[in-house]
């Protein structure tokens, strides 16, 4: 595979210089397509601890100063008209584990390359490509979840699901998944929609290897009489460890299989209600079988032009294993959540409260349940059209079910974010950020102690088109 993602990684860096050369030498760049962009972090962190220091997400963080940047240049031409070949140049010094936690599961930090065929009703591409299905089945990051909170006071990644959020990452957070391999999507017919995909995600160490596939179909019909769509899906993904790749399994036991299948929707009830949600059934094998379900049912109201309100509940249980699941959604865990937004003019207010708890007991703490509860508030201003400014306080705690609500868990995170956008050109920003992380532990545990982070970022976004 290491031979494989050095051959993918020099194709993407060839066609890039390539088609790059061809088009200034016999002018082609009438239809050469180049986008990308370069992202820039110079960051401080301070703190009066110097050890086992977190950031917002739960993330190991380090004092001093840090420069990080990225350039991913993108660049296609059409070999004829229903056929494309283009490669991927990434150049950037955060390193190969930004690439083993995800969203970008590249053999090669240095690039890749693709082939696409696109007519009306059949699209395919070999190579690299995103995807994103949905957020208990396949995707990176649910903005509906609000996951800065995290789940607990802890990493959200690291409950099990494949990636985690790394301090030196430029990551920008979105739903989106970067695999190599193979993506076909199909549209028979203007209502029906079928896609399937074929991929073999580096893993962390790259001492073995996990092959991912999977599939949804997907009936799309437009309610006239509610002015929306009504959206249905079945859904199934599967990642087994491949027992071939580099020499055998990671683990000493048996390669491990995690298979999930799905049905979501996308009901309007009428104008300015929603219901939406999707429910689960996985299975997993390898040293213990177990089956799970779980799913999350929402309700979105637009009572106002300039009120949205969201109101879910959540259930997983807790041999529910789904592999690439968004991020923050852990097994064992039921609650409900609710999300105000309030938009008037140049100004929003939103509102987020979570409050999950465990479904089996723990025994290690007696035979009580673990309280999740999260709450933020977020403000935003519009000063100009090319000038922003935001500020948002988020809480999320962990300890026992009995006080947990009472916002006086054994654990509790306080993170308080204030930023100033300047926003330049398309798609490209200078932004100020202050993150000042106030983290109370449990003294119980070992695990948990109590420290304040200080992270001052100025981040500069330029889009290359």
């Amino acid at each position: 595979m290491r031979a494989t993602g050095r051959r993918l990684a020099a194709a993407g860096l060839g066609l890039v210089g390539i088609l790059a050369w061809a088009a200034g030498t016999y002018g082609l760049d009438q239809n050469l397509d180049v986008t990308g962009n370069v992202r820039l972090r110079l960051r401080h962190i301070d703190s009066p601890d110097t050890v086992d220091l977190a950031g917002t997400y739960g993330e190991p963080v380090r004092q001093g100063f840090s420069l990080k940047h990225r350039l991913v240049l993108e660049v296609a031409y059409p070999l004829t008209d229903q056929v494309r070949a283009g490669g991927m140049l990434r150049v950037s010094n955060e390193g190969s584990a930004v690439l083993e936690a995800g969203p970008d599961y590249l053999s090669s930090e240095f690039g890749s390359a693709f082939v696409a065929y696109e007519s009306p009703a059949v699209r395919t591409r070999l190579g690299y490509y995103t995807a994103a299905y949905t957020p208990l089945t396949l995707m990176r990051w649910d903005t509906k979840d609000d996951p800065e909170g995290g789940s607990g006071c802890g990493c959200p990644g690291a409950g099990g699901a494949a990636g985690a959020i790394l301090g030196e990452t430029l990551e920008e957070l979105g739903p989106n998944l970067t695999f190599e391999g193979a993506r076909v999507s199909l549209t028979p017919k203007g209502s029906i929609g079928l896609d399937g995909f074929l991929a073999r995600p580096r893993q962390a160490g790259e001492d073995y290897q996990i092959i991912t596939y999977g599939g949804r179909a997907g009936l799309i019909s437009y309610l006239k009489s509610r002015a929306s769509f009504l959206d249905l899906g079945l859904l199934a993904v599967r990642s087994e460890e491949d027992e071939h790749s580099l020499g055998g399994t990671a683990s000493a036991g048996p390669a491990f299989k995690k298979t999930v299948y799905g049905l979501s929707w996308k009901a309007p009830l009428a104008r300015t209600i929603s219901l939406d949600g999707e429910w689960t059934i996985t299975k997993s094998s390898g040293d213990v079988k177990k089956n799970g379900k779980g799913g999350i049912v929402s309700l979105a109201v637009k009572p106002h032009a300039a009120v949205r309100v969201e109101a879910a509940y959540l259930y997983l249980s807790p041999n529910w294993d789904s592999y690439f699941r968004a991020l923050s959604y852990n097994p064992d865990r039921q609650g409900v959540r609710l999300k105000l937004e309030v938009e008037r003019g140049p100004a929003l207010v939103a509102l987020f409260a979570r409050y999950l708890t465990t479904i089996e007991a723990a025994a290690e703490q007696g035979g009580g349940k673990t309280a999740y509860p999260t709450l933020s508030v977020r403000g935003r201003l519009k000063v100009n059209p090319v000038l922003n400014c935001g500020i948002a306080a988020i809480y999320s705690g962990m300890g026992d079910a009995d006080d947990g609500v009472t916002l006086n868990a054994a654990t509790k995170r306080i993170t308080a974010i204030g930023t100033l956008t300047f926003e330049f050109a398309r798609d490209s920003a200078l932004s100020l950020e202050e993150r000042y992380i106030w983290n109370r532990g449990d003294e119980l545990t070992a695990a948990d102690r109590d420290y304040e982070v200080s992270m001052l970022s100025l981040y500069v976004r330029a889009g290359i088109w």
